[in-house]
């Protein structure tokens, strides 16, 4: 799939920001029966370090990078278990081998990932509105790192 752009992302965003509880709920509900492997994720990943708001924000966000990526060129995949299975592998070694580089050193390595991850705009909404709910919604920094990388993987499924 080709990148997503930054103003399909903008638009995405604003369109759900904007949406009534119950625009809100419908979206919930196709999410569901749509991508049911990725709602199970989202909803259990990480169950004993997240608390409430931290879930939600979680779901909600996995559910804006869905309709973000459903904007692209290609129809998107149904995700499987083994599909989940392979990017969450992925995305954990790809943290391991960043644990022992130097912060300045890991700095350049996410700004480099960034530059070269196939969603990158989409991946730079994530961390954006991380950061911001870290500040306005009391999101734990402590969560923020371990949220980011549950929802690239989720990025990754949707981009296959």
């Amino acid at each position: 799939m080709n990148p997503i752009s930054a103003q399909t992302v903008e638009q995405t965003w604003q369109r759900i920001a904007g949406f009534s509880a119950r625009e809100g709920k419908a979206l919930g509900i196709q999410f569901v029966t749509e991508q049911p492997v990725l709602t199970a994720y989202l909803m259990g990943v990480d169950d004993d370090l997240f608390n409430e708001d931290e879930r939600e924000l979680l779901f909600y966000l996995g559910t804006v990078v869905w309709q973000m990526m459903a904007q692209g060129d290609q129809p998107l995949p149904r995700v499987t278990e083994t599909m989940l299975d392979q990017a969450e592998n992925d995305n954990v070694t790809m943290i391991e081998s960043l644990a022992d580089v130097p912060e300045g050193d890991a700095r350049t390595a996410m700004e480099k990932l960034l530059r070269e991850y196939g969603q990158p705009e989409v991946f730079r909404y994530v961390i954006e509105a991380l950061m911001e709910s870290a500040q306005d919604e009391g999101i734990r920094q402590d969560s923020l790192g371990i949220m980011m990388v549950d929802l690239k993987t989720v990025i990754d499924c949707l981009n296959a």
